[in-house]
């Protein structure tokens, strides 16, 4: 089981709240079905369940009775599972505690598999690590053992790789890619305490504002040599630079402030941020001015 196919559960019982880790099966047996015995309400809770895929912020309530409620979301990622794990998302007005007991043993055996104890702390395990031959693809998502996960926005090279921060849309050029995985020391490989992440050389940090960054410069410099020598190239690295701003800007995991960044950015260099005009505008030749070198004018911006 991945970590991003746990739930997280919260039981509200007379105002103190019980955390606990389940799988989907035992969430579904153990909880939905105890409360919706129509197959529609089963189906309709599970959908619920499944929003919180989409949004960061959303949690699925079930009411029991008056007095016994159970609030459940998927699991987004390390840092979301140490906050549930440190008590972040329960009422400060409430008791609460981890009952370690009723959560599943897979998802026991996953804290176990990335390092963290039931309080959130990290576990002091040792890990033995085997490297993994992948090809790296634009676009993926890739953990990193440090706890943060990173979108690939550019395959600069074979093992340097533009990435993007999931959580805080911080944009870094990892240098010397390698992918692991990892067990706890000793212990038997198992697909619920295997973790496949990756690990870098070093890193070149960048600004959150896509338009500050000189993407030209870090393919030159960290890229396979892509030399731009006819206009039917620059206008292939126009389209790029569109998509890439669109990612950022469509990404439902970033922060607001990161998106809205990307979105000013695309109207600053390309006049709009829809694919239909910005392709008219490219095929009408409207950005060639830059590869011609031509004075930029007046420009009218087209939402």
């Amino acid at each position: 089981m991945e970590l991003n196919n746990m739930i997280l559960v919260t039981e509200n019982w007379k105002g103190r709240e019980t955390n606990f880790l389940l799988t989907i099966e035992d969430y579904k047996e153990s909880v939905v079905s105890t409360l919706y015995a129509s197959p529609s309400e089963t189906v309709d809770a599970m959908i619920d369940l499944c929003e919180s895929w989409k949004d960061a912020e959303h949690w699925a309530e079930l009411y029991f009775t008056s007095n016994k409620s159970i609030s459940a979301r998927y699991c987004n990622g390390e840092e979301q599972l140490r906050k549930f794990l440190y008590g972040y998302f329960n009422d400060p007005d409430n008791n609460w505690e981890f009952d370690d007991k009723r959560c599943s043993a897979a998802s026991l055996e996953i804290l176990k598999g990335i390092g963290i104890t039931t309080d959130g702390k990290g576990s002091g395990i040792q890990y033995t690590y085997e490297a993994v031959i992948k090809t790296f693809e634009q676009g993926e998502i890739l953990h990193n053992f440090n706890g943060s996960d990173y979108r690939v926005l550019e395959k600069l090279s074979a093992r340097n790789l533009m990435l993007m921060n999931e959580r805080n849309g911080e944009f870094v050029v990892a240098i010397g890619v390698n992918f692991y995985v990892r067990h706890p020391k000793g212990d038997m490989p198992s697909t619920n305490n295997m973790v496949y992440g990756i690990e870098w050389d070093h890193g070149i940090y960048y600004s959150k504002t896509p338009s500050k960054i000189d993407f030209r410069e870090i393919r030159d410099k960290y890229g396979e040599v892509k030399e731009v020598i006819s206009l039917q190239d620059f206008r292939n690295e126009m389209e790029d630079k569109f998509h890439f701003y669109r990612k950022i800007i469509d990404s439902s995991l970033l922060e607001t402030a990161v998106k809205e960044t990307a979105q000013n950015s695309i109207y600053e260099v390309f006049q709009t941020g829809r694919e239909e005009v910005f392709l008219k505008n490219l095929n009408s030749g409207m950005y060639d001015r830059n590869f011609l070198g031509i004075p930029e004018t007046s420009r009218d911006m087209a939402r």
